[in-house]
């Protein structure tokens, strides 16, 4: 099993990316697996919302061993090509160690804007010309969605997770050109902790809709992560993510510092 710390990047605290960047630095220090950021652009209420490629880029630099990407970016509004270039660049930066993460994306980052693509749609076109942008090739493609003719990137090798909300969503959009998967799943107080259980549907479900049989699966842990870590490496899961709950900067500051699960 792998831990990372998983946390937003908006707000009078998480929005300042020099905090963030100090996170991520504390969380190698301390032996966590990874450091993944939620993508927005714009958060209803919040105007401090910092750059999760930037901030990334940055943490990168600051760091070794540690993973680090964004859960999730939406290709349909950062555009497939332009997510090629960011996560070619931090991939090459960190050292291969990039796991990028996408999914359809959420209207408040699309409406504000007079966004109108299907975000469906771009999810499912958009992983298919990525891993082709990523690839070295030559890009020719004219899809529903998106047209790139004679495009060629260096090529660079970047594990992508698929996500979606589970179970509503299903079968997983894209699986099939997917490393792992990373799903939401939501209840009345925010993202629920999936039991082993349900984590073996989870996978069930990735895998019968084209992802690879020893792909990652990844669950949100929650604040106080599951003990019962034998079931769940039993059911497929290989990473946990968690905030720890954490309700001020000093909170999470302390939770990273002393490090993930004895024994991870």
């Amino acid at each position: 099993m792998r831990y990372a710390i998983y946390v937003p990047s908006f707000g009078a605290s998480l929005g300042d990316p020099s905090v963030l960047v100090s996170l991520g630095v504390a969380a190698e220090e301390a032996g966590w697996d990874g450091f993944f950021l939620w993508d927005h652009v714009v958060v209803p209420g919040e105007a401090l919302v910092a750059d999760v490629w930037v901030t990334l880029g940055a943490v990168a630099a600051r760091t070794s061993s540690i993973r680090v990407g964004p859960m999730v970016t939406s290709l349909g509004r950062r555009r497939p090509w332009k997510v090629a270039l960011e996560a070619s660049t931090l991939q090459r930066l960190s050292g291969g160690r990039l796991v990028l993460g996408v999914g359809a994306g959420v209207p408040q980052d699309f409406e504000p804007f007079g966004e109108r693509v299907s975000r469906a749609r771009a999810l499912s076109e958009g992983v298919e010309l990525l891993r082709a942008l990523l690839s070295g090739a030559e890009v020719e493609h004219r899809g529903e969605v998106f047209e790139v003719s004679g495009v060629r990137f260096a090529p660079v090798d970047v594990p992508i997770w698929v996500g979606g909300n589970w179970p509503r969503e299903t079968p997983f959009r894209a699986a099939e050109h997917a490393a792992g998967v990373v799903p939401a799943t939501f209840g009345q107080e925010g993202l629920v902790v999936l039991s082993p259980a349900d984590a073996a549907r989870l996978k069930s479900d990735f895998v019968s809709s084209g992802g690879p049989a020893d792909g990652d699966v990844t669950i949100w842990g929650g604040a106080a992560l599951p003990t019962e870590v034998a079931e769940y490496e039993a059911a497929g899961v290989t990473w946990m993510l968690t905030d720890g709950g954490a309700q001020s900067i000093d909170d999470l500051h302390a939770f990273i510092a002393a490090g993930p699960p004895s024994g991870a």
